[in-house]
């Protein structure tokens, strides 16, 4: 099954563009590696649509949000508002241009920050890709969230020894689901997290 048989027409083809638009922007900046764009519906598209299911409804942020991925894909999918974290000036620019040529502007907020200086109300879901170790994670973007908040985060082969790590400091209900784009990989879900007290 390819990734298009998940999505409506109209949401296909949003994503179509969306890959035209990132390949053709790669060649000015440094979006994604060249390397990945034979593989890109599967290392770009469905690596971050995978996320869909495990996202609650409300408000999401994305931190990290490079060249869209996983944030522009998931609100070419959702209509709930997304905040889009990317502190490089011109990849913002790239972010809010691309949404508002989608026609998706409207529920797309693109921070040209990094993520510690972003404020808002806690949000229901947070997702980061290839961005920091989940401990770092935790600790840059817990402002945003509360007990009901909940973290998706594809983290590849070193899930299960960075969850290991982050239990060290941090507490909650973590899980591990398979990624469908690297059987070697993980996304983790983590909610109620807290930072451990000192003992």
């Amino acid at each position: 099954m390819t990734w298009e048989a998940s999505v409506p027409r109209e949401t296909a083809e949003l994503l179509h563009r969306l890959k035209e638009t990132v390949i053709a922007e790669s060649q000015r900046q440094n979006l994604i590696s060249a390397a990945t764009i034979p593989q890109f519906d599967e290392r770009h598209l469905l690596d971050s649509l995978q996320l869909l299911p495990h996202l609650q409804d409300g408000v999401l942020v994305d931190i990290g949000s490079g060249g869209g991925f996983p944030g522009l894909v998931l609100a070419c999918c959702r209509t709930d508002p997304i905040h889009l974290v990317e502190p490089r000036a011109k990849r913002a620019a790239f972010l809010d241009s691309t949404a508002q040529a989608l026609g998706i502007g409207q529920r797309v907020t693109v921070h040209a920050s990094k993520i510690e200086r972003v404020q808002l109300p806690p949000v229901r879901s947070i997702t980061a890709r290839a961005v920091a170790s989940l401990d770092a994670l935790f600790g840059m973007a817990a402002h945003l969230a509360d007990e009901s908040t909940r973290w998706v985060l594809p983290k590849g082969r070193s899930a299960a020894s960075e969850l290991e790590a982050a239990r060290q400091t941090w507490q909650g209900t973590f899980r591990l689901i398979p990624s469908i784009t690297d059987s070697e990989a993980a996304i983790v879900i983590a909610e109620g997290v807290r930072r451990r007290r000192a003992r």
